[in-house]
């Protein structure tokens, strides 16, 4: 169990990333005042939990009112975070956040900021939103496994909270290259996970195909 619940922290840690968000959000409130940029990180944090909690309640239920199976999500989920863990290696992910960032500023008013671009997609983007729904899969509704299973979702989304309230100080002290020698690790750990749930998926979808064909030979 413990095993399990830190694996699930690491894979919604990396697919947050809420490292990168420091020089972002430092880029984002320059210049405002203390009381604004209390007021944008703590909608923002507030925002992306109850994204991801939506989608670690209910995406499973979606899913199978549409016909699709948690083993064919596992495989293209997977496949996902390798293409995010691909971007967050070569650099890619952080131009495309600062630029997404960037565009924001030039068009929306500081009260939708919260929103866009910072709960989605820079917190609760598409990467969260594919491992909150695998962390989903392990769901049993007995009240320890289920906060347990809950659990990296509140974790990561505070952290993420804690670095945007940091923002200023961490983004000098770290420096960008640190953040992104950061944003490399992450980016080989969030491959690997990615592939243990693409493995996981097509082992899973090769044995229903052995016992549908077993089952029918029987017939």
């Amino acid at each position: 169990m413990t095993d399990q619940l830190l694996e699930n922290t690491i894979l919604l840690f990396v697919a947050v990333d809420p490292i990168a968000l420091i020089p972002i959000f430092a880029s984002l409130t320059k210049g405002l005042k203390n009381q604004e940029i209390k007021k944008i990180y703590i909608q923002a944090t507030l925002v992306s939990l109850i994204i991801l909690s939506l989608f670690w309640l209910f995406g499973e239920t979606v899913l199978n009112l549409m016909g699709i199976s948690m083993s064919s999500f596992r495989i293209i989920g997977g496949l996902f975070l390798i293409a995010i863990a691909f971007q967050m290696v070569f650099e890619q992910r952080q131009d495309r956040r600062q630029n997404t960032a960037e565009v924001a500023m030039d068009d929306s008013s500081i009260q939708s900021v919260a929103i866009f671009p910072l709960s989605i997609p820079l917190i609760a983007g598409p990467g969260a939103m594919t491992a909150a729904l695998l962390l989903a899969e392990n769901r049993t509704y007995e009240s320890v496994d289920l906060i347990l299973n809950f659990l990296p979702i509140l974790v990561v989304v505070l952290m993420a909270g804690i670095a945007m309230w940091l923002s200023a100080q961490l983004s000098k002290r770290l420096g960008p290259t640190i953040i992104t020698v950061v944003e490399k690790i992450f980016g080989i750990l969030l491959g690997a996970l990615a592939i243990e749930f693409v493995v996981a998926g097509i082992i899973e979808s090769f044995n229903f195909c052995l016992l549908y064909t077993s089952d029918a030979a029987d017939e």
